[in-house]
């Protein structure tokens, strides 16, 4: 059987799940439903089309050796993680609209299917800039070792090209 794996932005629209697919729901997906007041609408769901599961700790562990990588893990969340790594593990789609989520998902070679948006276009890297001096570093350094200012998470990109001299543009 296919299966899908739901992120809480896919349960938030009241949508029509994927009938053809087994649907399920991390821990994490259950507690954010539950403090949006959503319990009444996720209590009929997991009686009836959805199964709560949780993922090994390896493949947790998979995902955030990933979002280190790339730079995801300071955007992403624990329940973000969690539905990561459970996609991965089954090998299910991942339902979200989420382009952190995708980014990763794409990197770790899970397919996203989106309820609202249409998804990425391409793959990002991230770094962390500071926001007081300017300096570049690794996406997970939070505090600047020049100026003690904070970062924030910027796309790594590469420097537009200006044309040589002497070349249309």
């Amino acid at each position: 059987m296919k299966g899908c794996v739901l992120d809480s932005s896919a349960l938030f629209y009241g949508k029509d799940l994927p009938s053809e697919y087994e649907c399920v729901v991390t821990p994490g997906v259950v507690q954010e439903l539950r403090r949006h007041g959503l319990a009444e609408r996720l209590e009929l769901l997991l009686d009836t089309k959805v199964r709560e599961l949780s993922p090994s700790i390896l493949a947790v562990r998979a995902v955030r050796e990933a979002a280190a990588k790339t730079g995801d893990a300071r955007r992403l969340s624990e329940t973000d993680i969690e539905i990561l790594a459970l996609a991965y593990e089954m090998k299910y789609e991942l339902v979200t609209d989420d382009y952190s989520i995708q980014n990763l998902a794409r990197v770790i070679g899970v397919k996203t299917r989106g309820m609202e948006q249409s998804g990425i276009r391409e793959v990002f890297e991230w770094q962390a800039k500071c926001t007081g001096c300017g300096k570049l570093f690794t996406a997970e350094v939070e505090e600047c070792d020049i100026c003690g200012s904070p970062t924030r998470t910027k796309r790594k990109g590469t420097k537009k090209s200006r044309p040589a001299p002497g070349s249309k543009s």
